[in-house]
């Protein structure tokens, strides 16, 4: 089987969030992400690069079409209903880059937080052995390859529940292994109720497909408003002594009704009340549907 990732989940997002950084590569993203950036990185005492997009979040830690804390909550959400090996977006983490560390981007960084020695924005791993699909959906794969239907129905499930309005196909990549051909979901930032979206194309917020994976509707039948209040504070940073923001455990929440609060010295990102009520409301539509017959599981 071949990997897109070089280490588990867990611990993709251990290093980023605290090991030491050095960029050894930097270049445009490509593929039509405004402002992103393909970053290589070594990470602590680990010799080999790992590849990442970044995105460098706007003055005020978040805007419409660059949202450090949407992507990170999508990421977030998946875990829900999915085991690490099924995760359909890479992992993500938000994260302060120190000035002399970020002058391999530019020559001249200045920070983006007031009050900050570095510039925050979204780090995201970099898939290895995927490509970008035809179409977005293959509804004659998904009819015939179960492993497809498995994880098409599981990222159509994802996108629905956080209300994913940016179907763009350059947004997603497929594994190159035929034998699990998973579809992952690379930009997620329009996302949560995003009134700015491209009106003139349907979108996965809808399940656009006929079945979906038992396995993950079970967990979310068993789903708690416990579990959808820690989606509230997602990742928190806090000020050293340099003034670099550093990832450290989440706090309580500083506002509910505020998605990105950032304070002197912190950043802390979650979903709203609001957000996490439009989850929970989503779980419970779709509940009944399956139990009223209007739609398959397998």
């Amino acid at each position: 089987m071949q990997a897109n990732l070089p280490f588990s989940p867990a611990e993709l997002e251990r290093r980023l969030k605290t090991a030491p950084i050095v960029i050894v590569g930097a270049k445009g993203a490509g593929g039509g992400v405004m402002g992103a950036m393909k970053l290589s990185l070594l990470l602590g005492d680990d010799p080999q690069p790992l590849e990442v997009k970044w995105k460098a979040a706007p003055a005020s830690g978040d805007g419409w079409d660059n949202s450090p804390r949407r992507e990170i909550a999508v990421y977030e959400v998946q875990k829900l209903f999915l085991d690490p090996d099924d995760y359909l977006v890479p992992p993500a983490v938000v994260r302060g880059i120190e000035l002399d560390v970020y002058r391999a981007v530019t020559e001249h960084p200045s920070p983006n937080i007031a009050g900050t020695r570095c510039v925050y924005g979204a780090l995201a791993v970099w898939l290895s052995n995927a490509t970008q699909p035809a179409h977005a959906l293959d509804r004659e794969l998904f009819a015939r390859n179960p492993r497809y239907a498995y994880h098409f129905g599981n990222l159509n499930l994802l996108h629905y529940l956080v209300n994913h309005r940016d179907a763009r196909t350059s947004n997603f990549l497929m594994s190159t292994d035929p034998d699990n051909p998973k579809v992952f979901s690379i930009d997620n930032g329009i996302a949560f109720g995003r009134t700015l979206f491209n009106f003139f194309t349907w979108h996965f917020n809808k399940i656009r497909v006929d079945r979906l994976p038992r396995q993950s509707i079970e967990r979310l039948r068993r789903l708690t408003r416990v579990d959808l209040d820690r989606l509230g504070v997602l990742a928190e940073l806090r000020t050293d002594a340099e003034g670099v923001l550093r990832s450290v455990p989440p706090g309580p929440n500083l506002d509910s009704n505020q998605g990105n609060r950032v304070r002197p010295g912190i950043v802390q990102i979650g979903l709203t009340v609001t957000e996490i009520d439009a989850i929970a409301a989503h779980v419970q539509t779709l509940l009944t549907r399956i139990d009223r017959g209007n739609l398959s599981v397998f």
